[in-house]
């Protein structure tokens, strides 16, 4: 399998990379390619969980909007919206 990589600044580095670790330069390049791999799954399960609570916020929201929505509520609002007459008070 091979990898041909065209970039002179990524080849540089790979070189100081390796050297810096005392990798190989596929180990290198294997290792900061896991390492960046895990922190992208990590983000997006993040991400994933911020969208879990906020939709259960939103679930939650909706749930007290339903139970304030029953029939004898908005009867009761909507009396006191107007007169006898049916003309807004």
């Amino acid at each position: 399998m091979s990898l041909n990589i065209k970039n002179e600044r990524t080849h540089a580095l790979v070189r100081r990379l390796a050297e810096t670790t005392g990798q190989s330069q596929t180990s290198a390049i294997e290792d900061a390619v896991q390492r960046r791999l895990d922190e992208v799954l990590e983000s997006r399960s993040r991400g994933d969980e911020a969208v879990a609570a906020r939709r259960a916020e939103i679930a939650r929201l909706l749930d007290e909007i339903r139970v304030d929505l029953d029939v004898e509520s908005v009867r009761a609002a909507e009396a006191s919206l107007y007169d006898e007459s049916g003309l807004p008070r």
